[in-house]
């Protein structure tokens, strides 16, 4: 390795160790706004009604989500290459994509939630969801470009700023008259406002003429070129978005099919959805990576630098499953005192569905890292092929696991063990995928190490005689701690990173 490269190796993992934290920072606050949505929505909203609620949000956030993350995804690659001008041409693009978008859900609400849902109160949730998948569609794109600058604090504030008036919004207006629509309402008006903040602060870089080429290529040309990394994105997206949000659809689907009531089937949802508000904190918090992952190796990709590029992915995943171990020893360890911080019964009833689909997602998690590596290399429709692997295996899981189950809240334990079996398939064929690209993923002696201090710190969890929120409080720090030391125990967290955490905290420490 010269010293050039070395170099350039050592900037990019400081410029991603800058942008983690300030994103992480971001995605920390959206987690607390987003579990404080729930802890009050349940009890506005009762099982039933947060259950519809919930429904009408998975299906609007399979388009919407789709939308956002590879709008940010393109858009930061296209900035990378062509600066203002890109971005310009490309929020006219995303501009015509939401409205397309968004006029499509609308057309297709009626059949969807009232044909296929069987749920005569969700066409009206839809239509009016219509205008987040619009809205989002241009704000992807403004945070696209920040991301492509490595503009991360600026990313990162728009995240908390959206978090917060989402969170007030939809909490006021489910506290009116409306409900469930406020509720919906509330997300809508939220999705327009911060398009015009995320405007306002792209505006000097929309605006810019200091990187204009002396012959500029045809708006067909870039349109074109555009779409061409487009395209397999939100093919990939959409499988994504499904993976994630298919196990509910599915679940009202085969039930209201069964003959089972439309209210009991609701209540099932609602339960499921509480599961999944915490057994998604895994991949929610490693987002965070994914947005540093990005930009980084799309860089070393473009430059031909392979070493970087390795030396990157073999950091981030490595921090990645560490980081997830930590959480999963809590989630699997004590998940009925972890429901019963944030909701009352009969939520907590899920208790071990979440153990079951919190390990699967620690699984999705890693795949997902996996997935934006091989997307920034620029190899879409092997990402694309990976999750729609992932896809068939949680859906195939999902049928045979409810349909075994007969019934109650057995389905959905079954629910959850067809969804963390599917993903599980996806983390190992994307991990065989990028090691043999890259010459790094997760390596067996890492995996080992902390699916071992993982399956101790649960299982002394489960034994710990404390009870309520302020033990279940108690019981997650003590699970926590004793995680880290099995990791220092094993070798796995070694003298250097224990040293470097030394100095980190005698900096900060006062003096005096």
């Amino acid at each position: 390795m010269t010293s050039e490269n070395r170099a350039s190796a050592d900037q990019a993992a400081r410029d991603g160790a800058r942008g983690a934290a300030f994103i992480t920072l971001a995605k920390m606050w959206f987690m607390a706004t987003g579990f404080l949505q729930p802890l009050v929505l349940t009890r506005l909203l009762g099982t039933e009604g947060y259950g519809l609620y919930a429904l009408a949000l998975s299906a609007v956030s399979i388009v919407n989500n789709v939308v956002v993350a590879g709008s940010i995804q393109s858009m930061s690659r296209a900035v990378i290459q062509g600066g203002s001008r890109a971005l310009r041409r490309g929020l006219l693009l995303h501009a015509a994509l939401g409205a397309v978008l968004g006029l499509s859900l609308v057309l297709g609400a009626g059949a969807l939630g009232a044909d296929v849902l069987h749920d005569t109160r969700l066409p009206g949730l839809l239509r009016l969801g219509a205008i987040v998948v619009a809205d989002y569609s241009v704000y992807a794109a403004l945070v696209g470009a920040f991301n492509g600058r490595h503009r991360f604090a600026t990313q990162a504030a728009l995240d908390i700023t959206f978090s917060t008036l989402r969170t007030a919004l939809v909490l006021g207006l489910a506290a009116s008259p409306l409900r469930v629509t406020g509720a919906v309402a509330g997300f809508s008006i939220a999705s327009f406002i911060i398009v015009a903040v995320a405007f306002v602060a792209a505006r000097r870089d929309v605006f810019a003429r200091d990187e204009e080429p002396a012959q500029p290529e045809a708006f067909a040309v870039f349109a074109k070129g555009y779409g061409r990394f487009f395209a397999p994105v939100l093919a990939y997206q959409l499988a994504l978005n499904l993976v994630l949000q298919v196990d509910g659809l599915l679940f009202k689907y085969l039930a209201s099919r069964a003959g089972q009531p439309e209210a009991e089937v609701n209540t099932l949802v609602g339960i499921y959805k509480a599961v999944q508000n915490f057994a998604f904190l895994p991949y929610q918090l490693l987002l965070a990576v994914t947005f540093v992952v990005f930009p980084v190796v799309s860089r070393a990709t473009l430059d031909g630098d392979r070493e970087t590029a390795r030396s990157f992915v073999q950091g981030a995943v490595r921090f990645s499953a560490m980081a997830l171990g930590a959480m999963l020893s809590v989630l699997a360890g004590i998940p009925r005192g972890v429901l019963q911080l944030a909701f009352r019964a009969p939520f907590d009833d899920g208790a071990h569905a979440l153990r079951v689909l919190s390990l699967g997602q620690g699984a999705f998690a890693l795949s997902v890292i996996g997935t934006t590596i091989v997307l920034a290399a620029g190899r879409a429709r092997a990402a694309t092929a990976v999750m729609a692997l992932t896809l068939v295996g949680v859906v195939v899981g999902d049928v045979v696991g409810v349909q075994r189950a007969h019934g109650g809240l057995a389905s959905l334990e079954g629910l959850a063990a067809g969804t963390a079996a599917g993903w599980l398939l996806g983390v190992i064929a994307v991990g065989a995928y990028v090691r043999s690209e890259f010459g790094a993923f997760l390596s067996l002696p890492t995996a080992a190490r902390v699916a071992l201090a993982t399956a101790f710190s649960a299982l002394a969890a489960s034994k710990l005689p404390l009870h309520g929120k302020v033990g279940t409080l108690l019981a997650s720090g003590l699970t926590v701690a004793l995680y880290l030391v099995l990791l220092v125990v094993t070798g796995e967290v070694g003298r250097a990173e224990l040293e470097r955490v030394r100095r980190i905290t005698r900096r900060a420490a006062p003096r005096t």
